[in-house]
């Protein structure tokens, strides 16, 4: 599995300087359109300049006036009561990280292109799904490089280096055809939470992720997209979770009222095993929604569907249920937001004697920018977990105020504190934890 991850991350990443190569010599390039700095879309487009034609390094290429080149550096100092998520025998610890990096953006870009984070348990590796932006550039290439070094004052066995490679590439034709090829990939640790052992768990994941979209008409749109997703644990005890998933899905939408579309969306999955094969599984998802940007204050998505799994086990019970997603946000005011997305659906399991569980969870985050360099943020969230084979039910809770000042624009600081629960019927597995965050973040 690991040479598989390995092959197509070297792979993409040969594809996009390929494709950075040949597009910078491509015919002009059109401006950048409307921003969209919103968490809320993953991969944003944001005011910029097209890069200098002029000959040598220009002004721009470190920022200024958008830039191809963005190094930075994070800092951020952590304090648990609780490092192993355990109900009893809790461990605090303080946790120092140091995550240099670079992006690039050809042509310049001042704003980063990709904010996904893969979750190991989503199928496809995505816990909702992703939102394509309108095509602003007739193509946009990025690329993101960051080590991350962690280390633990009174845990200091368990130092180590995680890595964060993603990359893009964007393509817009005339015609209405557009495409969308993403590749993230990870090599970090997961924190065992079964309750009583101190272990961080070491694994891989890659996510290839393929988008296109076809205008036919004014009012008419089609979407394919199509997915890949490794899963690669280097400790024994956790191969019963590697696998490869492999999905994709159709949409069409339709344009009923000015900025507001209705859509039908079929997906298919097939999540594979590479040891643990009984669990061997496909998933096929109907879902009907509504997307809509009526104005710039309020933006989103929402669909409900039905779901079925079906389990290639005789022994396993195939499962099925209605699932639904939403992504939606809101702008009160101009200095406040709120953000909310929710889900249903199932997720691969995390616990050896399950197969699967029905994840129903909601996120709710409402952001206020108290002067022009201070801001601050309060997020919730639940999520109720029910494993599928096994009588084990998880509740999730956590909530976190946290404050961000801004002295400079290359310059940002962020304090956090997180409250977090897990009730479970099975008490071994519950526990809480509360965690202060203290970071640093430069960058250019």
């Amino acid at each position: 599995m690991e040479c598989k991850t390995h092959y197509k991350y070297f792979l993409f990443i040969g594809l996009f300087i390929f494709f950075t190569l040949t597009c910078s010599y491509a015919a002009e390039t059109p401006p950048v359109g409307q921003s969209a700095k919103s968490s809320f879309v993953p991969i944003g487009q944001s005011q910029g300049e097209p890069v200098s034609e002029e000959t040598g390094i220009g002004a721009d290429i470190f920022g200024g006036k958008g830039g191809i080149f963005h190094p930075f550096l994070v800092v951020e100092e952590r304090w648990t009561d609780n490092l192993f998520l355990t109900e009893s025998n809790t461990k605090s610890d303080f946790v120092t990280t140091i995550a240099p990096g670079l992006w690039l953006a050809v042509p310049a870009n001042k704003e980063k292109l990709l904010s996904l984070q893969t979750t190991t348990t989503s199928v496809g590796g995505l816990q909702l799904s992703r939102v394509k932006p309108p095509a602003t550039r007739k193509y946009q290439a990025y690329a993101l490089y960051s080590p991350e070094w962690v280390h633990y004052s009174d845990h200091s066995t368990h130092d180590h280096w995680n890595h964060n490679a993603e990359a893009l590439f964007q393509y817009n034709l005339n015609m209405g055809l557009s495409f969308d090829l993403i590749d993230v990939f990870n090599d970090r640790e997961d924190i065992s939470g079964n309750g009583l052992t101190d272990t961080l768990y070491r694994y891989q994941d890659n996510l290839l992720d393929f988008i296109t979209t076809y205008e036919p008409s004014e009012k008419l749109k089609l979407r394919f997209d199509y997915a890949n997703y490794l899963l690669d644990y280097k400790e024994d005890f956790n191969r019963y979770r590697d696998r490869m998933d492999n999905s994709v899905a159709l949409y069409a939408f339709y344009q009923f009222w000015a900025k507001t579309s209705l859509f039908v969306q079929y997906a298919y999955a097939n999540i594979n095993y590479d040891e643990r094969t009984v669990t061997d599984s496909i998933e096929n998802s109907y879902y009907a929604g509504v997307s809509w940007e009526i104005t710039a204050k309020t933006r989103g998505s929402f669909k409900l569907g039905y779901m079925d799994k079906d389990f290639d086990s005789a022994n396993i019970a195939d499962q099925d249920g209605f699932s639904f997603e939403l992504q939606t946000q809101h702008n009160l005011t101009a200095k406040r937001s709120v953000q909310v997305n929710a889900f249903r659906k199932f997720n691969e399991s995390d616990y050896i004697f399950a197969s699967s569980y029905y994840a129903t969870g909601i996120n709710v985050g409402i952001r206020q920018k108290f002067r022009e360099k201070w801001s601050g943020t309060l997020v919730a969230s639940y999520e109720r977990d029910e494993y599928n084979g096994v009588n084990r039910d998880d509740d999730f809770f956590s909530i976190g105020p946290a404050l961000r000042y801004e002295p400079r624009k290359w310059l940002t600081f962020d304090l956090a504190y997180y409250w977090n629960l897990r009730d479970s019927n099975l008490t071994f597995y519950d526990y809480t934890s509360n965690e202060i965050f203290l970071r640093a973040t430069i960058s250019m």
